[in-house]
């Protein structure tokens, strides 16, 4: 299954490039594909937002501001102020008219239209018409926080351990959360029935099996829930339930593991056996190994030999 394009800047509303605003940091080269995040520290702005495809939430990271949104194709206008841990969101496919005054630190995350797209019709059986996604502006939505922080420290300090599979299970998780918390009642009902579903035991054991013969691919989300023959949206919940480790600790234990048998068993380099395991590279692999080890591949192959 070929793997979807990473999700680009251009496709944003590029709050964070607008005068005063500074950019911290942002997903933009780490190959996410179904959402995009950007953390900004900004400064009091008025602008007419554009349009864009895609669902926008804002999280207050720190400092505070009051806001004024109008959304002239509805003749909606909301003011709130927007303080730490708290969300706002940009609707799709609108054009927003904002005045910022203060000076808050502020994650943008988007998520792909197709993504929220594919949840709303497979919680509604495909009747997109019915999904409605209330705008909100300054409140606070703990369980989607949870979700929203994940994003934030693999933003601030991307692991890659599990290459794009950590940030596809979050964008999938968040999409299913946001339409949970910010729909109607009809998407929470189904949406807690679709997430109470197991995945069938060959299909758990399909999956174990076929990350093993996989791991030095930059495993998919969407892949890997077509093998279980389940919902991509709810597998990431599922499978840590029934395996009782979450999908990215399970693929980054099995790299680990496979990595401490070539090591003792081959004589190939390190640099080799990073790639055969699904690391970018001899450095990736020794930070990762390290961190779960308490050594180095290079330390622990030669005691082992020692050993042997």
């Amino acid at each position: 299954m070929a793997s979807q394009a990473e999700f680009p800047s251009r496709e944003t509303h590029r709050i964070a490039s607008l005068a005063g605003n500074r950019l911290v940091v942002s997903s933009e080269g780490l190959g996410w594909r179904h959402v995009y995040a950007s953390l900004a520290t900004e400064q009091s702005w008025s602008a007419t937002v554009p349009a864009v495809d895609h669902l926008c939430l804002a999280y207050c990271v720190a400092g505070s501001a009051h806001i004024r949104r109008r959304l002239p194709g509805t003749g909606q206008t909301h003011s709130a102020d927007l303080r730490p841990r708290c969300f706002g969101t940009i609707p799709p496919n609108t054009e927003s008219q904002w005045q910022v005054t203060g000076a808050p630190q502020v994650m943008l995350l988007y998520l792909r239209r197709t993504l929220v797209e594919q949840v709303v019709a497979e919680v509604y059986e495909g009747d997109m018409r019915r999904a409605e996604i209330r705008p909100i502006l300054g409140e606070s939505e703990p369980l989607l926080e949870q979700l929203a922080l994940a994003v934030l420290s693999e933003l601030r300090a991307p692991s890659g351990t599990g290459g794009h599979l950590y940030t596809d299970a979050l964008a999938h998780t968040m999409a299913v959360q946001t339409l949970y918390a910010l729909g109607d009642g009809v998407i929470r009902q189904r949406a807690q029935a679709a997430q109470s579903a197991r995945i069938s035991r060959q299909g758990v054991q399909r999956v174990l099996d076929y990350i093993d013969t996989a791991l030095d691919q930059d495993l998919s989300l969407v892949a890997l829930a077509g093998v279980a023959d389940y919902s991509p949206h709810f597998f990431a919940r599922a499978f840590k339930k029934q395996v009782g480790q979450s999908l990215h600790q399970y693929v980054v234990q099995r790299r680990i593991e496979r990595a401490r048998h070539l090591l003792l068993k081959s004589d190939q380099p390190i640099s080799q056996i990073a790639l055969l395991t699904g690391f970018s590279g001899q450095s990736h692999l020794t930070s990762v190994f390290r961190r779960l080890t308490g050594t180095t591949p290079a330390e622990f192959r030669a005691t082992g030999l020692r050993v042997i």
